[in-house]
């Protein structure tokens, strides 16, 4: 296996990210770029400086900041798996992307280790955004000294875990192979993934505990998940650092040798009946996200989560239900085959009325049988059940919305993790704007609804646009003309060598 033809691969992928995602949807405005690295910007200005104010009281105290680090590399090791949990789903189909790379002389092995690195990427910088205020925090009140413990605590952790995960989705992947499911490998990947994400999570509150009485008791206890903070105090700096760097070049090469050499397309929809009745109310629109793959992945992790709650009992377990809109991030595109049938053009609100449907029709099929569950096990959550089943509305709303204002176009990932990126941004502004002006609960709910109605007002707009863009030649006419200032085809036109034009 080459490395450095994954490399260039990653490169093209790189080239393909920035010229067509960036500039896909509204990320084809530069005050929109402007004004969400802005508000990205100001987001982690605050959460950095709540971190420091907060921590300023404890720069003497070393015990509580290793009892700080500690604890954060227990809540590190579920936020990697969450991150690798989610990568994984949005990476799942995009074989879309793959199809860049089919005239390159690349084995499929090297094609999947491309994949690999910007699925390394996005993860760490998803675990980054949540502790991006904790080592800054250090770094500024303890200075050079914070050093080795955001390396022992934060970095090495990270790592180690991701790789970790890593091994087990590729021996999980060989394991399908041999007994005959490659083509829903990634499906049942991804389910027990998230079933050691929830097994990890019911042993957090043990670790946290365990973590707290060594502080309290001022004394120093191994424990497998800080295993190396532990090692670092114990034997010293360098002895920990070796090993770990050791342990993660021998989970990177097992990593890269369990790597599938043969590419197996998975299936994008799976046969899923529903009798003759309910096909009179369901569309082609419906059924295009009812037997989705990831769909399938979504139920089966609304199903662990609503059971998982309702033995906890910390959360209304009808707020599972909101993993069912992972679905429909992908709606919009998927259903881009049907509108192009000739006969079949209709108005942009009807078309968001089928999107939203299908999602509504969806979340039915999973509340229905949830409420009368907790109406026989758990009344109260039952009666409580109304503002769970409404967040659930609002994710269909938010879900859709960046499904058309971030089309994932040739099913790449990287569109969906932008959109998500930027309402979630949007969001905790949102939500810290609110803390401080400390409204009343009517005023925060007529806010929150004004913010769905703008954005279904929004999606619509991105509907029309898109199908007016669609209707007409592509880069014959509107922007596309006045902007491009080079020929359409370079391959075509000039002496030099050949250029996918794919990427222009």
């Amino acid at each position: 296996m080459r490395l450095r033809h994954s490399a260039a691969l990653a490169r093209l992928l790189f080239v393909f990210f920035r010229r067509r995602v960036l500039k896909m949807g509204v990320l084809r405005s530069t005050p929109v770029k402007v004004f969400a690295l802005s508000a990205a910007a100001l987001l982690l200005g605050v959460l950095c400086a709540s971190a420091y104010f907060f921590l300023k009281s404890l720069v003497d105290d070393m015990a509580a900041w290793r009892l700080l680090f500690d604890t954060s590399t227990v809540s590190l090791v579920l936020w990697v798996q969450i991150a690798f949990l989610l990568v994984k789903v949005l990476f799942i189909n995009a074989e879309g992307m793959l199809t860049l790379s089919y005239q390159l002389p690349l084995t499929n092995r090297e094609r999947s280790v491309a994949f690999l690195m910007y699925e390394a990427g996005t993860t760490g910088i998803v675990a980054g955004v949540g502790f991006v205020s904790l080592a800054v925090s250090a770094l500024l009140l303890l200075g050079p000294d914070a050093v080795p413990r955001i390396t022992a605590s934060i970095i090495l952790p990270v790592l180690l875990t991701y790789l970790a995960l890593s091994v087990v989705y590729q021996l999980l992947a060989r394991l399908w192979g041999l007994i005959g499911l490659s083509r829903i490998a990634g499906v049942l990947s991804v389910l027990v993934m998230f079933g050691l994400v929830v097994l990890y999570s019911v042993q957090m509150r043990t670790l946290i505990t365990d973590v707290s009485e060594d502080y309290l008791e001022k004394r120093t206890r191994y424990s497998w998940v800080t295993s190396v903070s532990w090692s670092w105090h114990r034997y010293g700096a360098v002895p920990a650092l070796a090993g770990a760097v050791l342990l993660a070049a021998v989970l990177m090469v097992l990593t890269l040798a369990l790597t599938p050499n043969q590419h197996v397309r998975q299936s994008r929809f799976l046969n899923v009946s529903m009798g003759r009745l309910p096909g009179r109310f369901l569309n082609a629109y419906d059924w295009c996200l009812l037997r989705n793959s990831q769909t399938s992945i979504g139920a089966v992790m609304t199903v662990a989560l609503f059971a998982y709650l309702t033995l906890r009992s910390a959360v209304n377990p009808m707020w599972s239900l909101a993993v069912l809109s992972l679905g429909g991030l992908y709606q919009f595109t998927a259903t881009q085959p049907l509108r192009m049938i000739p006969g079949t053009a209709t108005s942009p609100w009807r078309i968001y009325g089928r999107l939203v449907k299908a999602q509504v029709v969806l979340l039915v099929l999973f509340a229905v049988p949830g409420l009368a569950i907790l109406l026989a096990a758990d009344r109260d959550a039952f009666v409580q059940s109304g503002p769970a089943l409404l967040g659930c509305l609002g994710g269909v709303v938010m879900t859709t919305c960046i499904s058309i204002v971030f089309p994932a176009e040739k099913d790449n990932p990287f569109s969906v993790f932008l959109g998500l990126s930027a309402f979630g941004v949007a969001f905790a502004l949102a939500a810290i704007g609110l803390g401080l002006l400390n409204l009343p609960p009517w005023a925060a709910r007529g806010v929150l609804g004004g913010a769905c109605a703008l954005s279904v007002w929004y999606a619509v707009q991105g509907i029309r646009i898109s199908e007016s863009r669609r209707r007409n030649d592509k880069g014959t006419v509107g922007h596309d003309v006045r902007s491009r200032v080079g020929p359409v085809d370079p391959g075509d036109r000039g002496d030099g060598p050949s250029v996918s034009h794919v990427l222009n």
